[in-house]
This record gives structure tokens, C-alpha cells and sequence, in this order.
């Protein structure tokens, strides 16, 4: 299945070029052209391509499931709560978690959590 890739519009001779190069250190690719020349494109114009794919990585994100430990620091990484931190009470199935929020519990997906962990690293003397 073909991907697209967009360039900024003052790049896009510069592609050409590197296209048109026998051997490179790039990826081997083509470059679009419409009646001899290349496209411009304004960011409105793929404004909705964007939202399909933003909205084809949310779900694989929603799919993926995490465990957590009862006591586990927890933060909100996206979405409405983002930025907001906890404690998970109770780990579900992965799915949904039990997060308090300075005293309020709410089940979150377990998709939109990240750890709050610090790891510490001895420092050489």
C-alpha cells in the first residue's frame, strides 16, 4: 500500500534531488508530480487526512492494555485530565484502572496513564 509522506514546500526541490540519485543514504522513494511539477499543498487541505490518522493511533493506544501496582504514583498523559496525577486504589484488567485524585476515585483507561517514576542513578564520585 503506498504511504505519502509531505515536505515543507521549500524542501521539496531539495527531495527531488535526492530522489533522482542513483545510489543515497535515504530510503528509496518518489516524489508526486501533477502535470510535470510538484504540488504544493496547503495544511488545510490535509487538515481531515490528519484527523483519520490521529484518530487510527488513538485507537491502537486505546487497545493496548497496562498493568498497575495498588499504590502505584500515576499521571494523566492526554485527554480532558491531562497533567493530573494520582494513586491507583485498584488495577482492573488492564483496561480501566482506579486512580485517586487527592481523594476522588475515578476509573481512567489504563491507556491515558503513565508512571510518575524517577529512577535513580548513583552519581560517580
Amino acid at each position: 500500500m503506498p504511504t505519502f509522506v509531505f515536505a515543507r514546500a521549500d524542501r521539496r526541490h531539495e527531495l527531488a534531488q535526492i530522489a533522482a540519485q542513483p545510489f543515497s543514504e535515504h530510503p528509496s522513494f518518489s516524489v508526486f508530480r501533477y502535470l510535470g511539477a510538484i504540488p504544493t499543498i496547503a495544511d488545510a487541505e490535509i487538515a481531515e487526512a490528519r484527523r483519520v490518522e490521529e484518530r487510527g493511533q488513538r485507537a491502537a493506544r486505546m487497545g493496548h492494555r497496562k498493568a498497575f501496582t495498588i499504590g502505584q504514583p500515576v499521571t494523566v498523559t492526554e485527554g480532558p485530565g491531562a497533567g493530573l496525577s494520582g494513586e491507583v486504589v485498584k488495577d482492573g484488567d488492564g483496561k480501566f484502572v482506579l486512580v485517586a485524585f487527592a481523594g476522588i476515585n475515578m476509573k481512567i483507561g489504563s491507556w491515558l496513564l503513565g508512571t510518575d517514576t524517577v529512577q535513580d542513578t548513583p552519581i560517580a564520585a
